[in-house]
């Protein structure tokens, strides 16, 4: 293991923003490359700029095999190898279960998320997705697809998480601006838009999606989706569904899970960020770790100063 080289610090915006995202990526256990580094950062850089001040100034960082992390921190580099095994067993997983209801008629993208960082899932969680549905869907879609995950037993539960099917953020077509669900100052947000993983779906709904959410490329200059990435993923279209639907079919489908909601969605939503119910999006997370991951970073840059 060798500590990085001193060097006069010529930018020391540059210099923050470097530790900035090693910082937060560490609440995650997730060491970085210096690719990385520059794709999630903060900054416009270049990445010949991020690798000269990695390698040769005075930086609080230590680096082994390729990987940047805080001090003290070189085991998080085994947590990330085996994390990666255990994330490409989830998909695999996850692709094949997808076959229970990716059929259902209105599906246009659906996506693993909560993936801070690439192929970076704990073992033992359940598999978070994000979906997209034609306008006018949405209820439909979630009605449908929580009945099949029910049925197959794969619902997440008190005593049953590992593997199991999430569906607690979904919206239409009209509602791909995800700026309303941010808080003020939320890191963690954007890292989950950019961590998205499709599985299925339109292309030109991912990348809409993107489009719809400018201040992504604002704020992570550097980050970019690959055309190349996107055409591995998506090897399946959704087809077009013969079944006849009204609008009728939606309201009841809004009507059956309004009734079933448990008391505490109904408490929360559309309170804040965390529970938003309405006709174009169900995001269902009663439970948010932004702040606490939001104090996690500012206590890892307080022992960084």
């Amino acid at each position: 293991m060798t500590r990085i080289h001193p060097m006069e610090i010529i930018n020391p915006s540059l210099r923050t923003a470097i530790l900035e995202t090693v910082a937060f990526f560490d609440i995650f256990d997730y060491p970085l490359t210096s690719f990385e580094i520059w794709q999630y950062l903060p900054h416009s850089a270049t990445l010949l700029e991020v690798r000269n001040i990695l390698e040769n100034s005075v930086l609080p960082l230590q680096t082994d095999n390729g990987f940047f992390f805080l001090p003290g921190r070189e085991k998080i580099i085994i947590t990330r190898r085996e994390r990666y095994n255990a994330t490409d067993q989830k998909i695999k997983k996850a692709h094949r279960r997808l076959y229970l209801f990716r059929w259902l008629p209105g599906i246009k993208l659906i996506c693993l998320a909560n993936s801070l960082g690439t192929h970076n899932l704990r073992p033992g969680g359940d598999t978070d997705l994000f979906i997209i549905t034609k306008q006018g869907r949405l209820w439909f879609v979630k009605l449908c697809a929580t009945i099949i995950v029910a049925l197959f037993g794969l619902r997440p539960s008190a005593t049953k998480s590992a593997d199991q099917i999430c569906l607690s953020f979904l919206v239409d077509e009209s509602a791909l601006d995800l700026s309303p669900f941010r808080l003020p100052t939320d890191t963690y947000f954007r890292y989950w838009l950019a961590g998205l993983m499709p599985l299925y779906g339109e292309k030109k709904s991912y990348t809409a999606l993107i489009a719809a959410n400018g201040w992504l490329q604002q704020e992570l200059p550097n980050w970019v989706y690959s055309d190349a990435f996107l055409d591995r993923r998506f090897k399946y279209n959704p087809r077009s569904s013969r079944l006849i639907f009204g609008s009728s079919l939606e309201k009841a489908a809004r009507f059956i899970q309004a009734r079933l909601m448990s008391p505490t969605i109904k408490k929360l939503a559309n309170h804040d960020q965390r529970v938003v119910v309405n006709d174009h999006v169900l995001k269902l997370h009663t439970i948010d770790r932004r702040e606490q991951f939001k104090n996690e970073f500012n206590l890892r840059m307080q022992r960084l100063a």
